[in-house]
């Protein structure tokens, strides 16, 4: 008992003094880069936006002064609209359609993308933008309005949103003047009225809204109301407008 007790003495020392290893160092944990999915991007049922076009073609038919495009509205007036991107993307289709720096565009009617139920995918992440009509003033090459026209404009649209289904909500409103929308960034635009007689006078700039709603932040915006100027002159854009849209009393 004593022996083996003493035999075994000298590997219990040199196993007490043999200094452990020490504990290994932890990995680091990898960088992780999160990119947005395709699945995480806003986007909407073609066969809807399809259909929606064709609903409010039925009231632009009528109205040659107006238009009625698809537009990205954002959600709150800080979000930006330049730089969206919007792809239709169905088994057989794929296609980029342009976004104007208002948010609109124009949907191209395809019966392939019709019935494979298609997607129009855009560049930002669910939960910021959104996809609604637009109806808007045909902008003109040469920058040219008669005062009438404007007016009758004016009057054609409001009747189309007022049909179209916002009737309850422009119950009571009436055409007062139009509005020529531009960048805020931009230089101040060169609006002016022409008169019968030939003279010129700037039209009034202000920063504001570019449509009735208030989630797309504020432009400059060239105010041309009716009660202000002679019905028999004209508006001249020198600067190209990005949109016309209508002003209600």
């Amino acid at each position: 008992m004593r022996t083996t007790m003493y035999a075994s003495t000298p590997l219990v020392l040199m196993l007490a003094l043999t200094p452990m290893p020490s504990p290994a160092a932890p990995e680091p944990e990898p960088v992780r880069v999160f990119v947005n999915a395709a699945r995480d991007s806003e986007w909407h049922s073609y066969r809807h936006a399809y259909k929606a076009a064709r609903f409010f073609e039925a009231y632009t038919r009528t109205r040659p002064l107006i238009q009625a495009h698809m537009q990205i509205r954002p959600l709150r007036p800080d979000l930006p609209l330049t730089g969206l991107r919007i792809e239709l993307a169905g088994e057989t289709t794929k296609i980029d359609i342009p976004v104007d720096d208002m948010g609109r565009a124009v949907l191209p009617m395809l019966k392939a993308a019709y019935d494979e139920d298609a997607v129009l995918r855009l560049n930002r992440q669910k939960g910021h933008y959104t996809f609604s009509g637009r109806y808007s003033i045909r902008e003109r090459d040469d920058g040219v309005y008669r005062g009438a026209d404007l007016r009758a404009a004016c009057e054609q649209l409001l009747s189309a949103q007022r049909e179209s289904g916002y009737r309850f909500r422009l119950l009571g409103k009436k055409c007062a003047g139009v509005k020529f929308v531009y960048k805020l960034a931009d230089a101040t635009p060169q609006v002016l009225h022409r008169d019968a007689a030939g003279a010129e006078r700037l039209l009034p700039v202000v920063e504001a809204q570019p449509f009735e709603n208030n989630t797309m932040g504020l432009y400059k915006v060239a105010v041309y109301r009716f009660a202000d100027w002679p019905a028999d002159g004209s508006v001249v854009t020198q600067t190209r407008a990005l949109a016309i849209g209508t002003l209600y009393d």
